[in-house]
């Protein structure tokens, strides 16, 4: 039998285990949400374990293959043609690389790019003679307005009036002289130049390939130490050798990473300058003020899936926090709030060498939230206890049923 004092230290117990947890969501939650910019993308690219590559491929270039331009290799020549091999002649095996560097694809980025200036500056000819008209327009109108200003004898004016049809004439000569799409392919083919040089250097081009190769290489060591009976990773100087690896090839791309990056925002802010250059704050203008942006595969951009988790999350956590606070429908909340958490705990799972050691903090709340959902502990000191006694049954009442 339980005693009344044992009753009054289990309803005291989980009201403060509601409250801790519900203060601690609502917490996290409203701290992503000052931060503003919050994003599951470190977590993500954090994970270890099974789940990793689901993980990782929620993250934009995860790999800088895109960045760094490697993409499959193009066979050497049409397999159909080759002649058949013979039944007893094992085929040799193919020493060709599995992969290339191919910067077609950043090309095909940077030529929209060049599209977007185009129109976010109103470069295109047609758009520059109508900015000319318009400029002679408000010269012939700055014109009159001196002479009556003159007239006025009204200097102040005039001055200004004189130093305004300066500005027009000498922006009117700066659309006239240039010649945007001429002036913008020599800047795009100066960067791609640029960066195939860089590609293509020896030393550059055999690091970046071999990195890509030796992540091949350990994703199936890795693998084949996962699927044995007794892990090879269990084995320190087996993990060390892996970690080691792992640093190696992630340090060779980010230092590529880092030249690439330079060159395409070098291009960006080229770009940018010209199309300022020939805009002017005196024309209609937020529009030619704005500078357009190049979309970068090595930006943290959330793919659509991450996007959601970074706008959904902080809000649900707030609201979590919010309802366990105030012990209301506590039990759906505790179990939304627990599959949320297994999330986490599956990015870093125990049994996986080199964890996040914190995770076990996630799997500590995890377990709260069970016992919170299955006792319902909003009906002790929290709003799902007037709930329960005026909408729901009693659970002590038997059902009556009427005898014939």
């Amino acid at each position: 039998m339980i005693t009344r004092s044992q009753l009054k230290w289990i309803f005291l117990s989980l009201v403060a285990l509601r409250l801790i947890v519900g203060f601690h969501f609502f917490t996290e939650g409203k701290n992503k949400i000052e931060q503003g910019d919050w994003s599951a993308a470190p977590f993500f690219a954090a994970a270890k374990g099974p789940m990793a590559p689901f993980f990782h491929s929620l993250l934009p270039d995860w790999s800088y293959r895109e960045t760094l331009c490697v993409v499959p290799a193009k066979p050497a020549g049409d397999k159909k043609n080759n002649p058949v091999v013979k039944r007893d002649q094992a085929p040799a095996a193919s020493n060709a690389p599995k992969f290339e560097i191919d910067p077609y694809r950043t090309f095909g980025q940077w030529d929209i790019f060049l599209e977007n200036v185009l129109v976010g500056y109103r470069l295109k000819q047609s758009e520059i003679a109508d900015r000319i008209a318009s400029m002679d327009r408000e010269i012939k109108r700055l014109d009159s307005e001196i002479d009556a200003a003159h007239a006025s004898d009204d200097a102040s004016l005039e001055k200004d009036l004189t130093r305004q049809r300066a500005q027009r004439i000498a922006v009117k000569d700066r659309l006239a002289k240039a010649d945007p799409l001429v002036d913008l392919l020599e800047i795009l083919k100066r960067r791609r130049d640029q960066l195939n040089d860089y590609l293509f250097f020896p030393t550059h081009r055999d690091e970046i390939l071999k990195s890509v190769e030796d992540e091949n290489r350990l994703a199936g060591f890795v693998r084949d130490g996962e699927n044995r009976s007794s892990s090879g990773q269990d084995v320190e100087s087996l993990r060390s050798q892996i970690d080691s690896i792992r640093s190696e090839i992630q340090s060779v791309r980010g230092k590529h990473a880092v030249e690439i990056q330079g060159i395409w925002n070098g291009l960006e802010e080229e770009m940018n300058s010209y199309g300022l250059q020939l805009s002017s704050p005196l024309e209609t203008g937020e529009s030619l003020r704005r500078q357009v942006s190049l979309p970068k595969p090595f930006e943290i951009k959330p793919t659509t899936q991450l996007y959601w988790i970074n706008t959904i999350v902080p809000y649900f956590d707030l609201t979590v926090g919010i309802l366990l606070l105030l012990g209301l429908f506590s039990r759906i909340t505790s179990l939304a709030a627990a599959c949320f958490l297994l999330g986490i705990i599956v990015t870093q799972p125990l049994w996986v060498p080199g964890h996040d050691p914190k995770i076990i903090w996630n799997l500590v709340e995890f377990g709260a939230l069970l016992v919170m959902a299955a006792t319902v502990a909003g009906r002790f000191g929290g709003l799902d206890y007037f709930l329960h006694r005026f909408f729901g049954k009693s659970e002590e009442e038997p059902e009556t049923t009427s005898s014939p």
